[in-house]
């Protein structure tokens, strides 16, 4: 096809023609990530944001007007959950978290640290007390989770988190009670490690709930949930010597339970916190804001789309994503969708993409290749105009065979791809 010779402006070119129906796209969000900061202290080995504190960028966090103006983006999207992480360390900007707290509105919000900064029983009992003041503070009393990050490689960083430390959280936790809860998460390859580990530190015991959780059981009765996640191969962990392949289940196994139906995921429209053991659809979309003040539906953004935050509605933004046949196609089908159509016509892409095990870079290594990123652009267009679901302007060179039922678009795109890998 003629598109393919200069793929990026052939993608421009449909997307400005491509009309989707406005009653076909969501309203509200999901969870909402915001990273506060691209630094960290604590310099993992195995970071999948490849954090430490040399600075990766311009812009390593909000300003307090672009704060704000995040506060506000984030309480008009209604979502049901806040999640402070990623990126590097929160706690780097407590006083945005403090200020997240007592402002946002939202039902539920959680916080996932490396606890680098609970040093001191005494250190650790005032940072406690002042987020759980903040959230006494926030007119709709969110439910609040404290999530702390342990495993071999948090344990052994350059400036390491200790079991001591870890401890410090749990035992100041227990004994003041806060209004809100702790939780602890880890990779699959320390299961059985780690939690004897921390059990041991704070006199609890260890139940098995399922696979993938398990509960300690505090000195008094208290409960903590620790949960074992897959280990993800991207960022820093490309680098590492370790083999934990053996040891730890794939994304699509790891996500396989929570499908709608066989081979449907779509983490755009879904809340996934299995410290809670839960996996609800939404009608809602999945947002990330990165410190760098740009934002995207997460897992249903191309990397050629993010949107800078400004002074936009909730709506407006929802709006510009949906005019991208990819965000339909993400979340209506999912990342499995996506995935599977990568893999007939760009195998080698697909096979890095999938190696990483790590869903929050799956898309952008799909659609990277620009011939890739038309290609889909294409199809997913083809499915939502002959669904009557949008329109393509007639001025469109490709309008009519965008529009056709019969038209093969899947086959013709991924000929052209294999075309050209076999060309160069």
């Amino acid at each position: 096809m003629d598109a393919f010779r200069d793929p990026p402006a052939a993608r421009e070119k449909v997307l400005h023609s491509f009309r989707h129906r406005l009653g076909n796209i969501p309203t509200r969000g999901s969870s909402f990530f915001i990273h506060l900061s691209e630094l960290c202290p604590v310099a993992c080995e195995h970071c999948m944001y490849s954090s430490d504190l040399e600075r990766k960028s311009d812009k390593v966090a909000l300003s307090r007007r672009e704060l704000e103006d995040a506060i506000r983006f984030i309480s008009e999207s209604s979502s049901q959950k806040l999640n402070i992480t990623g990126g590097g360390e929160p706690f780097l900007k407590f006083s945005s978290i403090l200020r997240l707290l007592e402002t946002v509105e939202v039902p539920r919000i959680e916080i996932v640290t490396a606890g680098h900064w609970a040093m001191s029983p005494k250190r650790t009992a005032r940072m406690m007390r002042q987020i759980d003041e903040a959230r006494s503070r926030n007119p709709v009393n969110p439910e609040l989770l404290l999530r702390l990050s342990i495993d071999r490689y948090h344990l052994n960083a350059p400036r390491p988190v200790r079991i001591e430390h870890y401890g410090n959280v749990l035992r100041c936790w227990s004994e003041s009670r806060p209004g809100f809860a702790v939780g602890l998460r880890s990779i699959q390859p320390d299961m059985g490690t780690v939690d004897r580990m921390i059990a041991k530190e704070v006199g609890a015991g260890v139940e098995r709930v399922d696979d993938w959780n398990r509960l300690l059981v505090l000195p008094g009765g208290m409960t903590v949930p620790l949960t074992f996640n897959v280990f993800r191969r991207s960022g820093k962990a490309l680098r590492l010597t370790e083999d934990h392949s053996g040891a730890t289940k794939t994304i699509r196994e790891y996500y396989g339970p929570f499908e709608s139906r066989p081979g449907n995921l779509s983490l755009a429209t879904a809340v996934n916190d299995a410290i809670r053991g839960e996996y609800t659809a939404s009608t809602g979309v999945a947002v990330t804001l990165n410190s760098d003040g740009t934002f995207w539906i997460f897992c249903g953004t191309a990397p050629d789309r993010r949107l800078l935050l400004e002074k936009q509605s909730f709506a407006e933004a929802v709006a510009y994503f949906f005019e991208d046949p990819i965000t339909h196609l993400l979340v209506d089908e999912g990342i499995w969708a996506l995935s599977d159509l990568v893999m007939e016509m760009d195998p080698r892409t697909h096979a890095g993409a999938l190696a990483k095990n790590d869903s929050a870079s799956l898309v952008d290594d799909l659609l990277a290749p620009d011939d890739v990123r038309l290609a889909v652009t294409l199809i997913a267009a083809h499915r939502q105009v002959t669904r009557d679901r949008a329109t393509v302007d007639a001025e469109h060179p490709l309008a009519r065979m965008l529009a056709d039922p019969a038209a093969d678009m899947a086959r013709m795109c991924r000929d052209t791809v294999l075309a050209n890998r076999e060309s160069r």
